[in-house]
């Protein structure tokens, strides 16, 4: 008899412990979740929290994005990238989802969570009841306030009661402490999770011309390294709706996606072309009708000679093909040398400049303003860039004495760089000399000595395409003292009808040369009256054009991410504000860039 009581007593314990749910009042105080249907606000006893996601009905199942709904109870989310399965897991529950699948394990049994799992935008969608009732909790649908509350207990278990695994055998926790003598034991990482894909725009609906204003609030466990937008623009000038989508890329390649529609009214706030005049940043370029900036007004000007500026441009050949002297003359006072070369050599060179001393005293020699680009495969980069490059550079001198009779390396800069085989070259530099010194370009074999081997160098031919010689009174300087941005106005740079081409001479052949588009010539331009709302902008009309201008002292690249690739493209250099300005333009022709210019001036509409 005392054995069958035993017995009895034991059964009624193990129901007893069955029917006691994993989320117990007695454990925890009690809890309660509101769900809002078809949103992304949740409740947690009251306290509002927003989910990466809106839930979603689909054939009558209510989809949460599990993780944000999971952290409320409590629960560790891990996913493994393998099988594609993910686990959420407390003291006493774990539940396994497996992706696109309607089939989940709760504790290791195999359950139905009645609609499969999937990702929207990054975010596990799950059904709600599969995630909360396994807790314990229940579920209650308020169809007037479009809601479900989910009622049950506090998260916190303390002393959980276990659960008995699908085998029958209840797991036991440990009633020994582990042997302080052991090795410690490696914790696993946590398995890679996706990233969550996010954004918000500033408003729901937008005016034609008006600006969008995107935030990102992707998220992920590692970090995010690769952020693609698909159709996302600034504005908008047609209107419709518009669906804007961010993909983002975590370290470990998983990458989601999420979308957002953008709502485009008729109402008209500008049309492309204020927009475009208004709000293109400065170093950007915008669309122009390109006929219709020759019918501005081209404005008269003086060129004033700016002093002794002699100008060596060493540009032929301009494609190297063999070892040799590419260009020697004599010069003093200011010099400058404009270099420009392509090897297509199959070996690396170097590229020298020799000064040569043939007077009976020593002669002193001041490096000034240096800037080089390249080497790159890229022949509009390379002009670009050593043009900014000397814009922004300092008159950091270095001095070298030359001996009569003797040779020097000047402009080491220069010639530290190796020349590899397809790469290209471009460089202005300045020189101050207190007497006339020879200087002579040189291209030899990477490790050859170009003072040992210059005696034994050919001299090279001019090519016949590229200018090459020495050219005095080399720079320019433009004053306009005229009212400008009433009314369209453009002014017309380095097009041999305004803006006359330097002539000079090849010392090596005797032939003259001219120096068309004016390469190497430093132009300052100064416009003494800009009226207030004026947009001052650069159109290329001789085909493609990347420079670099200093407006005001300040540099800016034209473009700032490419060129100007055409005359129907118009580069902003400066707007004027409130008030009647003088502005200064200093810049040079970009060398790998096509001449003529156009400087434009265009009245801005007003901002609104």
């Amino acid at each position: 008899m005392l054995k069958k009581a035993s017995i009895a007593a034991m059964t009624a314990l193990l129901a007893a412990t069955l029917a006691v749910p994993a989320y117990s009042a007695a454990a925890g105080g009690p809890k309660q979740m509101i769900v809002m249907q078809q949103s992304s606000k949740m409740y947690d006893n009251g306290q509002l929290f927003m989910a990466t996601q809106p839930t979603e009905e689909k054939k009558g199942v209510t989809f949460v994005a599990a993780r944000s709904l999971a952290s409320k109870l409590g629960m560790q989310v891990t996913y493994n990238a393998k099988t594609k399965e993910y686990d959420f897991m407390n003291n006493s529950v774990k539940l396994r989802y497996k992706l696109n699948s309607a089939s989940y394990t709760v504790n290791g049994t195999q359950a139905n969570a009645i609609g499969a799992v999937y990702i929207k935008n990054g975010s596990l969608m799950v059904p709600l009841r599969s995630l909360v009732s396994p807790l314990g909790m229940t579920l209650a649908l308020d169809k007037q306030q479009k809601r479900i509350v989910v009622s049950g207990s506090s998260t916190s278990v303390p002393n959980p009661t276990p659960t008995p695994d699908p085998g029958g055998e209840t797991p036991v926790e440990p009633t020994e402490p582990p042997n302080p003598t052991d090795p410690p034991t490696t914790p696993t990482p946590p398995a890679n999770e996706p990233p969550v894909a996010r954004f918000i725009t500033d408003k729901q609906s937008y005016r034609i011309g008006e600006q969008v204003l995107y935030t990102d609030q992707s998220t992920d466990d590692k970090g995010i390294v690769k952020t693609e937008w698909m159709n996302k623009q600034d504005v908008f000038f047609e209107p419709g709706n518009y669906t804007v989508t961010l993909r983002v890329t975590d370290k470990e390649g998983l990458s989601a996606d999420y979308s957002l529609d953008v709502t485009v009214t008729n109402e008209i706030l500008y049309t492309k072309e204020q927009y475009d005049r208004l709000f293109t940043k400065i170093g950007d370029k915008f669309p122009i009708d390109a006929a219709s900036v020759l019918q501005f007004q081209a404005l008269n000007y003086a060129i004033e000679k700016s002093g002794q500026q002699t100008l060596m441009r060493l540009n032929s050949p301009e494609t190297i093909y063999e070892e040799g002297i590419y260009y020697s003359d004599t010069a003093s006072g200011n010099v400058r040398f404009l270099l420009h070369h392509q090897n297509n050599r199959t070996s690396p060179v170097r590229i020298y400049l020799i000064a040569t001393n043939t007077n009976e005293d020593p002669v002193i020699v001041t490096s000034g303003k240096i800037g080089i680009g390249g080497p790159s495969t890229y022949v509009s980069a390379t002009g670009k860039n050593a043009l900014a490059r000397y814009l922004q550079g300092t008159n950091d001198s270095v001095t070298t004495v030359i001996p009569p009779g003797e040779s020097r390396i000047v402009l080491r800069e220069i010639s530290n760089i190796r020349l590899d085989t397809g790469k290209v070259i471009t460089a202005h530099a300045d020189l101050v000399t207190s007497q006339p010194l020879r200087f002579t370009s040189v291209v030899v074999n990477d490790g050859r000595d170009p003072l040992v081997a210059m005696p034994q160098l050919p001299v090279l031919p001019w090519d016949g395409k590229h200018a090459r010689g020495t050219f005095e009174q080399a720079d320019r300087s433009i004053t306009l003292r005229e009212s400008l941005g009433g009314s369209p106005s453009r002014m017309v740079l380095a097009d041999q009808t305004y803006d006359s081409y330097l002539q000079g001479y090849d010392a090596l052949s005797g032939m003259p040369q001219v120096n068309s588009g004016n390469y190497g010539s430093n132009y300052t331009i100064t416009l003494e009256r800009v009226q207030p709302n004026t947009l001052i902008a650069l159109n290329a009309r001789g085909g493609h054009y990347g420079g670099a201008f200093l407006v005001n002292g300040k540099l800016t690249y034209m473009t700032t991410e490419n060129i100007l690739s055409n005359s129907s493209e118009a580069g902003v250099l400066y707007r004027t504000g409130s008030r009647e300005e003088k502005v200064t333009i200093v810049f040079s022709p970009a060398s790998g860039s096509n001449l003529p210019i156009n400087l434009i001036f265009l009245p801005l509409p007003s901002a609104l």
